[in-house]
């Protein structure tokens, strides 16, 4: 049986959870022992092996993060293109070569190249969505730098970035926290697609608003190019929740707007939408992002309630100290209550009951300290549920005051959208009419030109004829005035010349004679006895 090695790679906030729950499900449905693997950079064991409706409490719990995996992300680069000591140790130990195995990661877009290089098997794909979604999803959720659970990536990721993409990356340290996750959506999957252009057959990138059109179809033909069967699906879970949804827009209109130009240039890659039938959809979906994000709340840039380091592993931190407190609590009291039992059984020659009854007073109080130790934490619990419960119900009394506010504002700025889709309409009309007058000002101008030069040619040929017909008619009239000059010589000439014509017209007998004379004188012929000149008798 043929080995499914399958990565599930993106950004965060990209479908990467439902797709792995799906490809894993698939997996194993194919090869029943394939492994689950789920951010191995981050979560361990109690997440792995799972479906994410199976994970439980897992996220809240922070025995479920895995050391070892923070400890490789901090060392290995945030972008790498060949294998490092650290990354093929990590590799091997988390993907066993000789396991099918499906992994999903959203820490790992800036380096897909060295995971193919280093697992031949490997086939991966990455999944992309518009920046906008994205980025609001995130500012809700958690932070792509990783601060809530060790030291922020930020300033190695500003380092590597400027290194990789000279001229590209922007400074982030002050910027705000829509800014720093657009650059991280922006650089990663830009890193991703160029892996994905060195290994066009083993790395699809395939987009999240495609996949939504057509989940089954999405995920069938997933499955197909990582080389497994699209029968395998479980239907029931492609309409499975296994995620947070977010329904709520933090981002404001100023983040909104820098933004956009972003989600114009996603949904204008050819990388991304290369297909036939994509130019129909994205017009579609860009117009639909356009809607709803088009009342978004004005003001300064998205900031977190919480500083991204406070939150949440430190509250995470405060229950299970708690809970900490409490087992210790109760340990001791149970070590204390041994120890009295091996003191009485020491003194088995002793009055026991007196000292039964003193280990007994002894363990009551250590149980009433017990007990009140529990009180405490349990009440040092409430408080903190409490306090949840308070700031929940202020937070839902702000999301009320925020609704009718967002509703006024969106009237406001759909009004004004109008306007502007109108305006800016109006505009194009008028440039594409001014375009087409332009166009045909040039057009008149350069036939104008062309027939000036025309004219200008015939003018200079006429001029030449004329200057021709001139020199024509000159030498016309000269050869005129020879023929009559000619004429007037031959007639003279005959006039001259007649008399002696006549005359030697009258010799031509006697021309005739001498020559015959002479003919015989030089043997040629004879005359005969008639006086007859003929041939010469041999």
């Amino acid at each position: 049986m043929a080995k499914l090695r399958w990565l599930v790679s993106g950004v965060g906030r990209s479908g990467t959870t439902l797709t792995y729950s799906v490809l894993l499900s698939a997996a194993r449905a194919e090869v029943p022992n394939t492994l689950g693997r789920y951010e191995p950079f981050l979560w361990g064991e109690q997440t792995w092996d799972k479906l994410p409706s199976e994970f439980g409490d897992a996220f809240s719990r922070t025995d479920a993060i895995s050391a070892a995996g923070i400890f490789a992300h901090k060392q290995i680069p945030l972008f790498l293109d060949s294998n490092t000591p650290q990354m093929r140790a990590f590799l091997d130990e988390t993907l066993p070569r000789n396991r099918s195995v499906v992994a999903k990661l959203i820490r790992g877009a800036g380096r897909l190249a060295a995971f193919l290089e280093h697992d031949p098997d490997l086939k991966i794909v990455h999944l992309v969505r518009n920046p906008l979604d994205v980025v609001n999803s995130a500012l809700l959720h958690f932070s792509f730098f990783g601060g809530e659970f060790h030291k922020s990536d930020e300033a190695r990721f500003e380092a590597e970035a400027q290194s990789k993409f000279p001229g590209v990356c922007r400074q982030i340290e002050t910027e705000p926290e829509s800014i720093k996750a657009l650059e991280w959506w922006r650089l990663m999957n830009e890193a991703a697609l160029k892996s994905a252009e060195q290994y066009s057959d083993r790395l699809m990138v395939y987009p999240y608003e495609r996949l939504m059109e057509d989940v089954a179809g999405g995920m069938a033909e997933i499955i197909s190019f990582l080389g497994g069967q699209g029968t395998a699906i479980n239907e029931e879970l492609l309409s499975e929740k296994v995620g947070p949804v977010t329904h709520y827009k933090c981002v404001r209109a100023c983040d909104r707007d820098e933004i956009m130009p972003f989600v114009n240039d996603y949904f204008s890659d050819q990388r991304i939408f290369s297909r036939e039938g994509d130019a129909s959809h994205v017009s579609a979906w860009r117009s639909k992002l356009h809607e709803k994000y088009a009342a978004c709340v004005a003001g300064p840039p998205f900031a977190p309630g919480l500083v991204r380091n406070l939150a949440p592993t430190v509250v995470r931190n405060i229950a299970a100290k708690a809970q900490q407190e409490a087992h210790s609590a109760r340990v001791a009291g149970e070590g204390q209550v041994v120890q009295i039992v091996d003191k009485v059984a020491k003194r088995q020659k002793a009055d026991v009951v007196p000292m039964l009854e003193k280990a007994i007073s002894e363990v009551v109080s250590l149980k009433s300290e017990l007990e009140s130790t529990n009180t405490n934490q349990l009440k040092r619990l409430l408080e903190l549920e409490k306090s949840n419960e308070d700031l929940h119900q202020q937070c839902q009394l702000f999301s009320e005051h925020n609704e009718a506010l967002e509703k006024k504002i969106r009237q406001a700025e759909k009004a004004r959208m109008e306007a502007q889709y109108a305006s800016e309409r109006d505009l194009k009309a008028a440039q594409a009419l001014i375009s087409k007058l332009r166009d045909r000002v040039t057009r008149l101008q350069d036939e104008r030109d062309s027939k000036k030069k025309d004219f200008e040619k015939l003018r200079v040929e006429m001029r030449s004829i004329e200057d021709k017909l001139r020199k024509s008619d000159v030498r016309l009239r000269s050869a005129v005035s020879d023929r009559e000059r000619y004429r007037q010589q031959l007639t003279e000439l005959s006039a001259v010349l007649a008399p002696r014509l006549s005359t030697i017209a009258s010799l031509r007998p006697l021309r005739f004679v001498l020559r015959q004379r002479q003919r015989v004188k030089a043997g040629l012929v004879e005359v005969d006895a008639n006086g007859v000149v003929g041939p010469r008798s041999k």
